[in-house]
């Protein structure tokens, strides 16, 4: 699934400084968090969103999935991990919730796999505490239609991202493996609007694409619908890794700056809250797998701890004590970093269980140079 991020805090509309106010209103706990987040980051402390994968089910099978090869299809019969790699349940995440409000961190992130198929999504609100985290979800919006808007509404959500991969119906549908899901994506789109609940749509950037007329289009269809756009580059990891002729170059990410000063839309690589993170590794955004471990980001597949064995602020710590992931770095380490790409994916090529346990990826001996 595509990560969900924050919209930069530019250029707000009318309607969305009203929501922002609304949320200071409903939820002054939760906006008092939010606000909180430049201060922290001006004294050198982080607030990284938290992004819950609890299950990898999903009702589609993209091409170019980043959680592909964490899902029960892929995985190996190997004795001695049952333990070790237990699927995590609510009071697992009613734990992180905790730790992380104790920590001042405020936005959660639903995601998978598919998370309007999970029987429990509902549960898993509750446990995260809407009233204590911003709650987000991200969907290919094929379940979403009104009724089930005003119902993610009224559980708690406040923001829905949804995936939409290509302006040309067709061309989505077969990204996507799934006919019929451009239709969905817009009336999910509409669905979404209409209960009142915060809206991104994001999109995944193939090598060339942010060239054409289609890519265009859809950077001023959210535009015009006052939505914003955040692109997500391709990325050498799950379902692409069959795909290298996917990831693009150093000038479609030069376009992509240039189309964001006129256009409602961003990367992960965009200046934000008046801050520039660079690569959001560990600083910007954190993945919590379904088996408890922690990834610097959804894209790369090594783990900076278990969850039941360390604390999550001591994994975080360790993440920024990193030389990969901790000093500011202009460029994306998964997306751009040549030797990094290098050193990933031959540490994971045939690997039983993802992620690479801490220890065997990233430690605090090993900054993967060896």
């Amino acid at each position: 699934m595509t990560p969900v991020l924050e919209v930069p805090d530019c250029g707000l509309t009318e309607a969305e400084r009203e929501k922002r106010n609304g949320l200071k209103a409903r939820k002054p706990y939760i906006a008092e968090k939010l606000a909180r987040i430049s201060a922290m980051e001006e004294r050198g402390e982080i607030s990284p969103i938290i992004r819950i994968e609890k299950s990898y089910l999903c009702n589609f099978q993209c091409t170019h999935c980043s959680a592909e090869y964490y899902m029960d299809r892929h995985m190996k019969k190997v004795l001695k991990v049952v333990d070790a790699r237990r699927k995590i349940d609510l009071e697992d995440i009613r734990n992180l919730s905790h730790q992380a409000d104790e920590m001042g961190l405020a936005r959660f992130v639903i995601t998978g796999g598919e998370p309007l198929v999970m029987k429990d999504f509902d549960d898993v609100v509750a446990a995260i505490d809407p009233e204590k985290h911003y709650v987000i979800t991200d969907t290919n919006g094929w379940f979403l239609d009104d009724k089930r808007a005003k119902h993610l509404k009224a559980v708690g959500v406040e923001k829905v991202q949804l995936s939409l991969d290509s302006f040309i119906e067709r061309d989505h549908d077969a990204f996507r493996n799934k006919p019929g899901s451009y239709k969905r994506v817009m009336r999910a789109i509409d669905a979404t609007l209409n209960a009142g609940l915060n809206l991104l749509l994001s999109t995944v950037l193939l090598k060339g694409r942010v060239k054409t007329q289609e890519f265009r289009d859809i950077c001023k269809f959210a535009t015009d619908k006052g939505i914003s756009l955040y692109v997500s580059y391709a990325k050498p990891t799950g379902s692409c890794t069959d795909h290298p002729e996917f990831v693009i170059d150093k000038e479609d990410a030069d376009i992509l700056r240039e189309l964001e000063k006129h256009y409602n839309v961003f990367s992960h690589m965009t200046p934000s809250y008046g801050s520039f993170k660079g690569c959001i590794t560990v600083k910007g955004i954190v993945t919590v797998t379904s088996t408890f471990e922690v990834t610097p980001c959804p894209y790369i597949d090594f783990s900076l701890g278990n969850l039941r064995e360390t604390s999550l602020k001591e994994i975080l710590a360790r993440g920024m004590r990193n030389p990969w992931l901790g000093p500011h770095r202009p460029d994306c380490l998964i997306g751009e970093d040549s030797k990094f790409i290098k050193i990933h994916m031959e540490k994971t090529r045939g690997a039983n269980h993802l992620p690479i346990p801490w220890g065997q990826g990233f430690s605090d001996t090993d900054s993967l140079t060896a």
